[in-house]
């Protein structure tokens, strides 16, 4: 139908917008459509047009009619057919409704004869039960009755009346334990079962439960009282066990403690007020009868008085609360009676059970848990003890600081005697061993801590700034810098040691000031620690200026040049400030050895250890340089042996530095210099060339002042550091370098046999010039004996007519004899040569180098000698060509040895 509808022929009908006049119209008027309006243009008569036009639009309106009736037949036919269909099931529909609603009434019929036979015997049952329900409560009523009875009963046994009702019953013993249990046990019959009311029941409880539950209460407080005041852990114990049957043990021992702290709160207030005080010195003093006043006061003693008798308190107080504290913690709950959830987490498991379950919480954790919810503890819970101290010093603290803001004097008073107040408190303190005593008492007296090591801080610091004074003015600053135009001199008075190095009274004073202030605080081990830190500090402050004043004294570089003349007067400025700086850094050092504290003295050891090795390491410089030159030089024959610098030197180092030092540690250092000096004279000797009897004249004459210098240095290094009773170093302690030295003087003299027979190790006569010594053979080492030797050989090599001093016509033999000395083999400078004979006692390589080197300097003279015998006449025998050849064989010898 529809598709019929959509198709052209009825598009214009089934618009929405048709309208049946205007269609007529336009079928009139020829608009129907385009065909019908062509095929009527064609008409000449308009009437035949319009008629014809007419019947076409009403034919073709007749078909589209009938074909919309043929349409409507079909589907309408088609409808009838299909709802015909559908008829039927709607019968078979109706029938089984029919069917479903019979059976509904059935049920229906069923379900109200169920309903009537179940109602009565319900409501029947309902009333049943409440019958039950009333008499299960008469009869639980009637148990805890009779079980209020029993208890009562028991109770009565367990704690008799007084003598006052029944003598008879009075005279058994009350077990107040036993009897708190059955009170705690009546408590809750009586609270869970709902007895209030029954006559029987409320009779019991006021004649019989409450009268002993208060004289059970009274003698609980009895005997924690008597077992507090006479240390007795066993009453404590008992009247503990009394409330922790009662069940009132957390709440009875948290108030004990309040009441405690309350009391020592009014104990304590009022006892420092500044008015107080001061009425109290002045009534004691107006009644002094004493002519000399010996019995009159001060505020400062009565204050520590008053100070001492609170201390005394607060220890008795503490220890009554340890013993209870001590007890708590050891009595638990065995049972347990009470819920301990709360502490299953905290407690450890009870080693004591095989099972590992949770330990009951003893008597202290519940009375902890008490005084940590009522004080509002962020750990929840607090010791008995710890929670006394807390409350305690806080009281304290503020009566205090109340003072303190008051008075001034006080104050004073306390922060200078805080050692003394330490002494009050922390040994009588420590007996008690509360817990987080150190913030306990930084609370109550740290400040005071604070500001006291300040105080001895600025005093140690003082007595350092007395040591240094602070520069001068200005304007006497300006006439120095003129005077210091007027030349050297004049300098050199401008910075006088006066004006720089500090008096021994002023260090003396610091390490007095430092060691009064270390007593004062060695009662307590903190105090103790900081006021030596405080030490420590000065102590550096002190080296640090000193090192200032040592740099400001060495930027001339003259005070230390030891070959200055005359000497610079700022050396000994130097020297003196080391002394002071040592001397600071040995009174240091004794408190330790004295049972003080430590105090760090290691900046004042590093300033003397570094500047007092500088100095001996510039003294020690030049007199190794002056000793190496005071030989003579085979490159200038014309030269002298001379010992002027290391004089200079020498003097320098004895006057300018080891007379005023007055460092110990320096000894061991000179020794050694010395006898590096010995060693390097002896090769400076053995060096000589050329070697003639002035030169050996002049040698001797040095060697002997070249000892008593050293031994000099020797004195000098011992002045004012040896303890009394302790001998000085000499010289001849050194040992082998010494008798070496000692050897120089015959040496020189030896003839050619001695000196051969001394090489090849022989007997010889100056044996008793060596003092006695054992090992004589090996006091002059080979290598320096073997530069003697061809010194000595090449001498006597010289042609006969030079001079003593080696010059001669014949300068041509002359050099071909020095070409055979040893720094010419080696092909180097005399200076060099001398300082590869330094550095070969130390390394191996230069010593081998240097025995190669004289082997070879020697087989160049031994065949010298040779060939000098061999062109002379052979039957005058020279004897003494022999000699040498025989000596430089022996020397060859003992060489190849090594």
């Amino acid at each position: 139908m529809d598709s019929v509808l959509s198709g052209a022929d009825y598009a214009d009908i089934m618009a929405a917008d048709f309208d049946p006049l205007q269609y007529a119209r336009r079928v009139a008027s020829g608009d129907n459509d385009s065909t019908d309006a062509n095929s009527s243009s064609n008409s000449n008569s308009n009437a035949d047009a319009s008629t014809d036009r007419l019947a076409r639009a009403m034919d073709a309106l007749a078909k589209r009619a009938d074909a919309l009736d043929d349409v409507l037949q079909q589907t309408v036919i088609a409808s009838h057919a299909d709802l015909l269909r559908q008829v039927v099931g709607v019968k078979a529909l109706d029938a089984s409704l029919a069917q479903v609603e019979d059976k509904v009434r059935e049920i229906k019929a069923h379900m109200h004869s169920l309903r009537t036979r179940i109602r009565v015997p319900y409501q029947q049952s309902a009333v049943y039960g409440r019958q039950a329900s009333n008499l299960h409560d008469a009869m639980r009523h009637v148990r805890a009755t009779a079980r209020f009875i029993q208890l009562v009963r028991r109770l009565q046994t367990q704690i008799p009346p007084d003598s006052g009702e029944d003598k008879e019953e009075a005279a058994v013993a009350p077990d107040f334990a036993l009897g708190a249990l059955t009170l705690l046990d009546i408590e809750r019959a009586v609270g869970g079962g709902d007895l209030g009311g029954i006559r029987i029941v409320d009779q019991g409880m006021a004649t019989v439960v409450r009268p002993r539950r208060e004289r059970t209460i009274v003698r609980a407080e009895q005997m924690l009282d008597a077992g507090i005041r006479h240390r007795n852990q066993g009453d404590i114990a008992g009247g503990l066990q009394i409330l922790f049957n009662l069940g009132t043990l957390a709440a009875a021992v948290a108030a004990r403690v309040r009441r405690c702290v309350a009391d020592w709160g009014a104990a304590v207030r009022g006892r420092l007020d500044p008015k107080s005080i001061s009425a109290f010195v002045r009534d004691h003093n107006a009644r002094a009868k004493s002519i000399d006043g010996s019995d009159m006061v001060g505020v400062t003693g009565v204050v520590l008085a008053r100070i001492e008798a609170l201390v005394d308190d607060l220890l008795s107080r503490g220890l009554e609360l340890r013993v209870l504290e001590r007890v708590l913690a050891r009595k638990r709950d065995v049972l347990p009676r009470f819920d301990v959830s709360s502490f299953s987490s905290t407690l450890a498991a009870d080693p004591a059970s095989g099972n590992g379950a949770a330990a009951t919480p003893s008597f202290s954790d519940l009375v902890a848990q008490e005084l940590g919810s009522s004080t509002n503890s962020s750990v929840g819970s607090t010791r008995t003890v710890a929670f006394w101290w807390r409350e305690a010093l806080t009281l304290l603290r503020a009566e205090i600081d109340s003072a303190c803001a008051e008075s001034s004097v006080i104050r004073q008073m306390l922060t200078n005697s805080y050692p003394r107040v330490v002494q009050l408190f922390v040994p009588k303190l420590e007996q008690l061993q509360p817990i987080d005593m150190p913030l306990l008492w930084d609370a109550l007296l740290g400040s005071f801590e604070a500001e006291y090591v300040a105080r001895a801080a600025s005093r140690i610091e003082d007595a350092v700034a007395r040591c240094y004074p602070p520069p001068p003015p200005p304007g006497l600053v300006d006439a120095q810098e003129r005077r210091s135009r007027m030349g050297a001199a004049a300098e050199s008075e401008l910075f006088t040691a006066v004006s720089v190095v500090p008096n021994r009274k002023l260090v003396a004073g610091v390490v007095r000031s430092m060691s009064t202030e270390l007593e004062m605080a060695k009662s307590d081990a903190r105090l103790l620690s900081a006021v030596a830190e405080a030490a420590s500090s000065a102590a550096r402050t002190f080296a640090s200026v000193t090192e200032t004043k040592i740099a400001a004294v060495t930027v001339n570089p003259s005070v230390l040049n030891p070959f200055g003349v005359p000497p610079h007067p700022l050396t000994k400025s130097l020297v003196g400030l080391l002394n002071a700086a040592e001397a600071l850094r040995a009174g240091i050092e004794e408190f330790g050895a004295r049972g003080l504290v430590a105090v760090d003295g290691g900046a004042l050891g590093a300033l003397v250890g570094n500047h007092s090795a500088g100095l001996l390491d510039t003294a020690d410089r030049a007199i190794t340089e002056a000793v190496y030159q005071a030989g003579t030089t085979a490159d200038a024959p014309s030269s002298m042996p001379s010992l002027d610098l290391f004089d200079i030197a020498s003097q320098w180092l004895q006057t300018q530095v080891l007379e005023p030092m007055r460092i110990s540690a320096c000894r061991q250092r000179v020794v050694a210099m010395v006898t590096k000096y010995l060693c390097a004279y002896t090769r400076v000797v053995c060096l000589t060339f050329p070697l003639t009897e002035e030169t050996k004249l002049l040698l001797t004459g040095h060697a002997t002042q070249f000892e008593f210098a050293c031994s000099q240095l020797m004195a000098a290094a011992s002045t004012g550091v040896l303890p009394s009773g302790t001998r000085a170093a000499v010289l001849s302690d050194l040992g082998k370098p010494y008798r070496a030295l000692r050897m120089i003087r015959p040496l020189l003299f030896m003839s050619t046999g001695e000196l051969a027979r001394l090489v090849s190790g022989g007997d010889s006569s100056s044996n008793a010039n060596r003092d006695n010594s054992d090992d004589g053979d090996d006091d002059l080492s080979v290598v320096d004996l073997a530069d003697h030797v061809a010194c000595r050989l090449a001498t006597a090599l010289l042609p006969l007519g030079a001079d003593d001093n080696g010059a001669d016509a014949t300068s041509a033999a002359s050099a071909d004899v020095r070409r055979c000395l040893p720094h010419r083999v080696a092909q180097c400078t005399w200076t060099e040569w001398v300082s590869l004979v330094a550095e070969s006692s130390d390394i191996q390589q230069k010593q081998k180098r240097r025995i190669g080197v004289l082997i070879a300097s020697l087989e160049l003279l031994a065949a010298k000698i040779q060939k000098q015998q061999q062109e002379e006449d052979p039957s005058s025998s020279d004897t003494l060509l022999s000699g040498f050849f025989s000596l430089a064989q022996a020397m060859l010898a003992k060489l190849r040895l090594f």
